[in-house]
């Protein structure tokens, strides 16, 4: 109640003192200054290249800028690359963007300032933080079935999910080595020393993945194993590389390894010959082979006799190793050697000879001090169980062959024979002179001879007594006086030492004083032949040789069913090449193929090529098309020989070689074409 009084006293009060003050007229109050209403400061953390968006509501005239130290990292969006903007009272959006560089060392602020009525104020605190570095390493996947890397559609190596560690290399190709990739947000660089028998293929790289195949030195290995740190650093600051990660690098000891590349089955003749399978013929370099494998490692010849092993000289002696170079210098320090080496075999001229090759790493070898009692069980019958694993080849070499029975009379050498324009063959039953009183005579054969100088060696496995010599008419004429004879038997020379060993030597000729005799029973015709009967202990007749001299005969070697060079080697040297025509080619004849007519294209690159001399069925005759002289042939020693000398650089033809009964053996296609 006493309240409510003294409020209305009041009231009436300041009324009366309003109507006193508008009677007396004095001067209006100053207005009240306006206060800048200035917004909360905010404290945002911002990404790089993000824009953040500051709220404002300024009421009155105002200016935001943000520092110079921070104009590097920030930047007012509308202020077109000023440090500040400016405005009017009212809602603004004020928009920061933090730059778009990536720092992985500093964190970097921006203040933002707002100011009005001559007073700033900071308003907003923007940080934009330090990345992290990411550095992963990813392991190719392998393939252990295929015994390769694996790879997708698109041919590329397929990588693990999960990042390694540790990188352990894998054997492949011969050496250790794998494939990597290494993923980051930032430019590195492989810092440090390598060790030397560590080979990145690359040691930089760009943000983001590369590839990297790791391999390694082979010559560099260590004997025992080792670890190596990849350490990986940002190249950020190439003065100062930051390390951001690292990969061990397991390397496993090379004393272990022991790799030989040599055909796992060996085999010799009796004249210690290897037998390569590829050429199909004994050859008499022997095997080769090669040994991979860390100085220390051993390879030992051990062979079987009487069925127990032995490893030991002398009894291992026929077997022999024979390396191309000595160990390199550097291989007493480290190092997987390579080192070729041949296995031969010695002359055997007893049973068949067995072997096999162990070759031991040299961390096994190391244990071995004798051999023989080290290797085996203990009878001596088989190689322990652990050393089973190291055989790299088994060895055999042949016994010498059984004496053929080649007849009671054989030419010692039929090539020398044939090398020296003669031929020595049977003579079948009833063939010239095995007729009349000679019918009877078992053995019978036909010599023939070009010249007085041909020849070589006869084998008379069935001794004579003495012997006879007949003229052209054969057992129908008379025998020739021995002393006199264009013909006469000589034991073998003393270089050759043959026994039973004899030539049949012929002295055709009109100088007595000089040794040659001229034939006083030749044919009417002038032919020269003659025919030797043998006789045995008991003086019965048992072989006779006919001896014709004939100055046009050359040996032309038969093959059947095939047309091929004489020598190879000879026909490339001089241009000359030989391919079978089949079905398909253009110079194929369906009628000749039909009647079963072999057919070649021999082709000549210059004249020289008709030194290339060709082998084929024996035939009769032969004819040239076109019948011009470019084209030719003709028997030779060794076999055929094609001339092709046209006048031009080209020309092609053809020859028909023909058989006794006129069907056509051989169509050889030829072609010339001139090449400088």
């Amino acid at each position: 109640m006493k309240k409510n009084i003294f409020c209305q006293i009041t009231a009436l009060l300041m009324m009366a003192a309003a109507v006193v003050a508008t009677g007396c007229e004095e001067p209006e109050p100053e207005p009240t200054p306006v206060t800048p209403n200035f917004p909360t400061k905010v404290e945002k953390v911002v990404k790089s290249g993000e824009v953040y968006t500051l709220s404002i509501n300024p009421n009155m005239d105002w200016k935001v800028s943000i520092p110079t130290e921070a104009a590097q990292y920030f930047s007012l969006v509308d202020a077109a690359g000023q440090l500040s903007l400016t405005g009017k009272a009212g809602q603004q959006q004020i928009k920061i963007k933090a730059a778009e560089i990536d720092e992985f060392d500093n964190d970097r602020t921006c203040e933002v300032s707002l100011t009005m009525g001559g007073k700033t104020q900071v308003v907003a605190k923007l940080t934009r933080m330090k990345l992290a570095r990411t550095l992963n390493v990813y392991v190719a996947e392998y393939d252990e079935a295929n015994v390769d890397f694996k790879t997708d559609a698109e041919g590329g190596y397929v990588y693990g999910s999960t990042p390694v560690q540790t990188l352990d290399f894998l054997w492949h190709n011969e050496q250790y080595m794998h494939r990597i990739v290494v993923e980051t947000n930032f430019k590195w660089a492989i810092g440090g020393e390598l060790p030397a028998w560590l080979l990145p293929s690359t040691t930089t790289g760009e943000a983001g993945r590369t590839e990297v195949f790791v391999r390694t030195e082979k010559e560099a290995y260590p004997f025992t194993a080792e670890v190596a740190t990849l350490v990986f650093n940002d190249l950020a600051n190439a003065n100062a590389p930051v390390e951001a990660g690292k990969l061990s690098v397991n390397m496993p000891a090379c004393e272990a390894v022991c790799e030989v590349e040599i055909a796992p089955a060996l085999t010799f003749n009796a004249e210690g010959h290897y037998y390569n399978a590829s050429a199909d013929s004994y050859i008499e370099m022997g095997a080769i082979a090669t040994m991979t494998a860390p100085k220390g490692a051993q390879i030992y010849k051990i062979v079987k006799e009487n069925d127990y092993l032995y490893a030991s000289s002398p009894t291992n002696d026929w077997i022999t190793i024979t390396w191309e170079e000595e160990w390199n210098a550097a291989a007493d320090k480290a190092g997987l050697w390579a080192r070729k080496f041949f296995v031969q075999t010695t002359l055997n001229e007893g049973a068949v000879r067995e072997g096999m090759l162990v070759a031991l790493p040299r961390t096994v070898a190391s244990k071995i001090s004798d051999p023989d009692f080290d290797l085996f069980n203990s009878e001596g019958t088989a190689l322990k169980a652990e050393y089973e694993q190291y055989v790299v080849a088994t060895v055999k070499q042949e016994a010498p062959a059984a004496t053929e029975d080649k007849g009671v009379i054989y030419a010692n050498d039929i090539e020398t024979m044939h090398a020296f324009t003669a031929d020595f063959v049977e003579l079948a039953d009833g063939e010239w002179p095995r007729n009349g009183a000679w019918a009877s005579i078992p053995n019978a054969y036909k010599l023939t001879y070009r010249s007085n100088d041909s020849g070589d060696d006869l084998i008379f496995s069935k001794p004579f007594s003495r012997y006879e010599i007949y003229g052209f008419d054969g057992s129908y004429g008379s025998t020739y006086d021995l002393s006199t004879c264009w013909i006469t038997i000589e034991e073998s020379a003393e270089y050759k030492a043959l026994t039973n060993g004899y030539k049949i030597r012929m002295r055709l000729g009109n100088d007595p004083a000089n040794g040659l005799y001229p034939n006083t029973q030749a044919g009417s015709d002038g032919e020269n032949e003659a025919t030797i009967v043998f006789y045995d202990e008991n003086d019965v007749a048992y072989a006779l040789i006919y001896c014709v001299m004939d100055p046009t005969y050359m040996y032309v070697p038969e093959v059947s069913g095939e047309v091929r060079f004489a020598d190879p080697a000879t026909a490339a040297a001089y241009g000359a090449t030989l391919e079978k025509i089949v079905e398909g080619d253009p110079d194929y004849d369906p009628e000749s193929a039909y009647a079963g007519t072999l057919q070649y294209r021999l082709t000549h690159t210059s004249a020289m090529g008709a030194m290339a001399t060709l082998q084929m069925p024996s035939y009769s005759l032969a004819i040239c098309y076109p019948s011009d002289q470019w084209l030719s042939t003709q028997p030779v020693e060794g076999g055929t020989q094609v001339m092709m000398n046209p006048e031009g650089d080209e020309a092609k033809g053809h020859i028909l070689y023909y058989a006794a009964d006129y069907s056509v053996l051989v169509r050889l296609v030829c072609v010339f074409n001139y090449t400088e």
